[in-house]
């Protein structure tokens, strides 16, 4: 399966994971757990709860636990397609726009 993220979850992975880094004792676990979701979602990319529906396409989003953040993306089955669209916490209370 290709994997495809988009240059705003680019940056939000970049700035998460410099955060996790510099504030907490497991300096590299955001790194970890995103690299964890990937895998998982590469092998079963509908797994994810339906958070939104685009244009028909849907949205789902997956928890890494630990670091309550959802990896929000889309399993493109006819181009056998994982995209990654944003890196949110869940805390906020609400999704991202996308």
């Amino acid at each position: 399966m290709k994997l495809k993220i988009v240059e705003e979850a680019r940056a939000q992975y970049r700035e998460q994971s410099a955060w996790w880094h510099e504030h907490r004792d497991a300096k590299a676990l955001f790194a970890q757990e995103f690299l964890a979701a990937i895998r998982h979602l590469r092998t079963a990319p509908e797994s994810g709860a339906l958070y939104t529906r685009k244009r028909g396409r849907a949205i789902r989003r997956w928890l890494m636990p630990k670091t309550e953040y959802h990896v929000y993306y889309r399993f493109d089955r006819d181009h056998d397609l994982l995209i990654i669209y944003s890196l949110w916490g869940a805390r906020r209370g609400r999704g991202p726009e996308l």
